[in-house]
Order: C-alpha cells, then structure tokens, then sequence
C-alpha cells in the first residue's frame, strides 16, 4: 500500500496515480464472512465500508434488542440478525467479530468471542486499561486467533507512506511532535458523556495521537516520563484532556476535546520534526489524505485518496492476516496496542485517580 503508485505531479506534489482506488489494490480470494457486534453509529458504518470491500461479507449482526439487530440487518442487506450475543458467538457461518459496543463492555464482549473460537477485531479504545488489554491478547495468543485493534488510522495508506519515509531515515531521528483535536460537538445525550459506557476524551480520541506517535516515532514514546491533566464534567468524564512525553530524544505533546450537547466539530492534525526534516498532517488526523513532508531536498506535498475507504483498510488488513494464518497485525501490532493503553492508563491516573474500568 506504501510506496508503489506514488509519483511527481507537478515537481512539488505527489500523489497516488488516477484510479488507484482502494477497491482496485484490494486482494481478490474467498470472502471472509464477518459478524458485527453492536447496531450503534460507527457500526454502520463500518457496515457500510464492509459492503464495499472486496473479499470480505458481512454474514450476521447482533444486538441485545432483536428488533434493533433485525432492523440493523434490513437496512445493510445482511442475511442473518441475533437478538444476543451469544447466538453470534455460536454462529458458525462468522469467521471474525467486529466489537462495536461501548468501551465499558469491549472487554467483556471480546472475550466471549474469543472463548467461542471467533477472531475479533475491537473498536478503539480497545479496552479501558492495560490489565484488560493484556488479558485479551493473552487468551488470544493461547487459543491461536486473531486479535486486533480497530486503528483504522495505522491501516490508512498515506499514514503507511509516512511511517516507510520516517523509517527510512528521512527526517532523521524524530524530535517533537504535537497533535490537536477539535475542540468537538457531543450532540445530545452521547455516550461519549456518560460515565457507564466508559464515556471518556481522553480513551474516545487521545488514543489516535498516541497510536500515530508510537507507529511513527517509538522512541518518543517509550520509556516516556507522562504527564496529563483534564477538565471533568459533572459527572466525572473528562471532556477534555492534555498529555505530554518527555523522552532522552526529546517530546510530544497533544490536547483537545469535546464540548457537550453541541454540534461541529473544529480541524484536528499532528506535526513530526527530526534532525533533518519534518511533516505535518493538517487534514485530518483521523483519516489522512493530504500532508506535507519536508527535507533538504524541499518541502512536497503527499495526497493520496486512499483515505476515502475509511474502514476499509483495516478489514482489508484483518482479511489478509486471516487468509495467510496470522494472529497478529504487523501494521496494527499487539506490543504497540498495549504500550499505547499502558499510556493511557498513566494519563488517566492523573486525571482521575485511579484507572478506568
């Protein structure tokens, strides 16, 4: 996904070459047959990229409510519903699960899948603390399955580009980097604000930083001293949140957050600056199409369209670990994933108090 179809256009601007859309560089084999765990916002979504990817079917649905799961299905054309999750964890016809439930339930929810034998792949945040996280990676590691965090941000194409450039040695050795994010609309009554589903910005958005800074730059990240402060609602969720490293090589720093029952949301982006160079994504930190990437040869322009697939490079990524045997995603991996909420977890404590759970 990296690299190849990448050209000059116009000496300063390279993009991706016409019609390089993501259906054209997906593999063709037998469809991975997916269930989807939840009936909530990004399920449909990502129920609708599923739709659009090639080697990949969506073959049931689940939610407690039957009605909601039937209704789900109907308006996604997927062939069968489950009004518990149970039955999807005893379907026979899913190779994989999609945990799309509140962050307060992932754990709970991801383990029953991989009790009954299914792969899953978890919506970020992928649990609410590290000791959670590392129970799920462990039992899957014991029963031989597939696991992966839904950062769908490290399947993106341009982010891809990015990571191969700065591990080549292109910027030299990362110095700083600083993310921001919104400040963003809740809408009303989002569970984003309540504090029984794991309503938290801090898990719900920092996580994107903190997984783009560890792909791109570890060594700003490991073995970082954390520091993090945030603003509580009244019902104790932080709506807002600031997290800084400090390493031997030098810092990052990213801050955002939400502003309750509103709507819109303002820009989010990060910057990365080395010895030698630097580059920053100003488009959208979530899902990036464009940024500029400067060294001594001059400043470029990086735009790729890939980016308008949204979920689809991560269920691209789950279905080529599934058909070549592997556990484990070398673009979302499990020791990045765990050191990432082992950060988060430090964050929280100096937010909070304590952990979440």
């Amino acid at each position: 996904m990296t690299g190849a179809g990448w050209g000059k256009a116009g000496g300063a601007v390279r993009r991706l070459a016409a019609g390089a859309t993501f259906a054209s560089r997906s593999c063709k084999m037998a469809d991975i047959r997916w269930g989807i765990l939840g009936t909530g916002w990004i399920a449909g979504l990502f129920a609708e990229d599923l739709s659009k990817t090639s080697g990949a079917v969506c073959a049931a649905v689940a939610s407690r409510d039957a009605t909601r799961a039937e209704a789900f299905a109907t308006h996604h054309s997927i062939p069968r519903s489950h009004g518990d999750y149970a039955a999807l964890a005893a379907d026979p016809d899913v190779d994989v699960v999609y945990i799309a439930s509140p962050h307060s339930h992932h754990h709970q929810h991801t383990r029953m899948m991989l009790e009954a034998g299914k792969n899953v792949l978890v919506e970020k945040p992928f649990t609410m603390n590290a000791e959670q996280a590392a129970d799920l990676l462990a039992l899957a590691r014991e029963k031989g399955l597939f696991i992966m965090d839904a950062m769908w941000t490290l399947c993106n194409p341009l982010y891809g580009e990015l990571q191969s450039r700065i591990a080549a040695g292109s910027i030299g050795t990362p110095r700083a980097f600083s993310a921001h994010i919104g400040p963003m609309g809740t809408g009303a009554n989002s569970r984003v604000a309540d504090p029984d589903l794991g309503g938290s910005f801090t898990l719900e958005c920092m996580v994107y930083p903190l997984n783009i800074l560890a792909g791109l730059a570890p060594n700003l990240t490991k073995t970082a001293t954390v520091g993090a402060s945030g603003l509580l609602t009244a019902r104790g969720v932080d709506s807002a949140s600031s997290i800084t490293l400090n390493t031997s090589d030098g810092y990052a720093s990213m801050a955002g957050g939400f502003v309750p029952e509103t709507e819109g949301m303002a820009g989010s982006g990060f910057h990365l600056i080395g010895d030698k160079g630097w580059l920053a994504v100003t488009d959208n930190l979530f899902n990036p199409g464009k940024a500029l990437f400067s060294t001594a040869a001059g400043v470029e322009e990086l735009i790729d369209p890939g980016h308008e697939a949204r979920y689809g490079w991560e269920i691209e990524e789950v279905g080529r670990c599934l058909r070549e045997g592997r556990w484990e995603s070398s673009r979302v991996p499990h020791d990045l994933t765990l050191g990432v909420i082992e950060l988060l977890d430090k964050a929280v404590i100096q937010i909070h108090g304590k952990v979440l759970s």
